[in-house]
């Protein structure tokens, strides 16, 4: 089994282009709620922004790819075409989140045939007129990727689509975190590379916890049952110690409903049942410590809820395909893998 999972080169060789992988993994499941830890673990490492400036009618087409774009509309109004055919307007304000989007074109009414977002890169005139007073449209286009091969816990968290208007509070508090995230990009300040860190994860959380207000039936996952008052609860003392024998009776009782009501809620709302959901998590949190530190393999074991190294090691092949020894040894030999949200 192979568990690299390449970014696009063309995307880390940019200017502009930010790394770090050198944190450590530190798991704190007392100090954590179940969204942090989850945003903790994918951490958020490689960016890439830019800010585009628009004249008159206009189309940009961007390439499919595998990494996180965000983007916000700084000036001006324009268009989003998906390749799946839906198409929908976006303001001044307006911000954007999209997981491995494919192909899609951002345009005005009346525009021609699309220019190609390389294109764009090597000559960032082409959108631009000479024209006295030309409509205006400026908006900054981005991505980031995440260095912990864990494609099934971003698409737990993740919409395909998130779309916060401008006119939402939380536009403006994305904008502050783009404004201080541009600033930093381009200072030489001491701590920086930790500062990007953070504030990647910041904009990351701001963006994705507006999902279970925002929709109307929002889609199985950790943020759905989050919303839930008690799903919830059991979510948040399964994070909290996830070493624990729990039971789905355990569960049940401590958020009181009966045990046969509380499974078919949790795997309604979340959608997998509570045991399943604990051991998935034990699993991301075993691939994280294999990946991200030097912990000997008992704790690791223990960390996943197991006695032995070997149950841990029986049960992990079997979720992963490949041993965690073999696992470890793929991550220090291929330590710039990083992780593919799924479509």
């Amino acid at each position: 089994m192979q568990v690299r999972l390449p970014v696009a080169d063309a995307l880390l060789s940019r200017p502009g282009c930010v790394y770090h992988q050198s944190s450590e993994f530190d798991y704190q499941a007392s100090t954590l709620d179940p969204l942090s830890q989850a945003i903790a673990l994918l951490k958020p490492q490689a960016l890439e922004w830019r800010v585009i400036e628009a004249h008159d009618a206009w189309s940009l087409r961007f390439p499919a790819t595998d990494v996180v774009v965000f983007g916000q509309v700084i000036e001006g109004r324009c268009q989003v075409a998906l390749g799946n055919g839906s198409e929908f307007d976006v303001e001044a304000g307006d911000f954007l989140l999209m997981a491995a989007p494919r192909s899609w074109v951002v345009r005005t009414p009346g525009s021609g045939p699309s220019v190609d977002f390389e294109s764009l890169m090597d000559d960032p005139g082409l959108l631009q007129t000479k024209a006295r007073d030309p409509t205006i449209t400026r908006f900054i286009a981005g991505a980031f990727v995440f260095a912990v091969p864990n494609a099934d816990l971003l698409a737990s968290l993740m919409l395909p689509i998130v779309h916060v208007r401008g006119a939402e509070i939380a536009a403006g508090r994305l904008g502050a975190l783009l404004k201080l995230l541009g600033d930093e990009a381009l200072a030489g300040r001491p701590g920086r590379s930790l500062v990007l860190d953070r504030l990647l994860e910041v904009i990351l959380i701001e963006a994705v916890r507006q999902q279970p207000a925002g929709l109307s039936n929002a889609r199985p996952g950790l943020l759905a049952g989050l919303a839930d008052a008690q799903i919830g609860e059991a979510l948040h003392m399964m994070h909290k110690d996830a070493r624990r024998p729990w039971t789905v009776a355990e569960l049940a009782r401590h958020v009181g409903m009966s045990r046969s009501s509380f499974a078919a809620r949790f795997a309604e709302v979340v959608g997998s049942p509570p045991i399943d959901y604990l051991s998935n998590w034990r699993m991301t949190l075993a691939k994280a410590a294999l990946t991200s530190s030097k912990k000997p393999m008992s704790e690791i074991a223990e960390l996943a809820g197991y006695q032995s190294v070997s149950a841990f090691s029986t049960a992990f092949s079997r979720a992963t395909g490949c041993s965690p020894t073999m696992y470890g040894r793929a991550a220090i030999s291929e330590p710039n893998a990083v992780l593919r949200p799924a479509r």
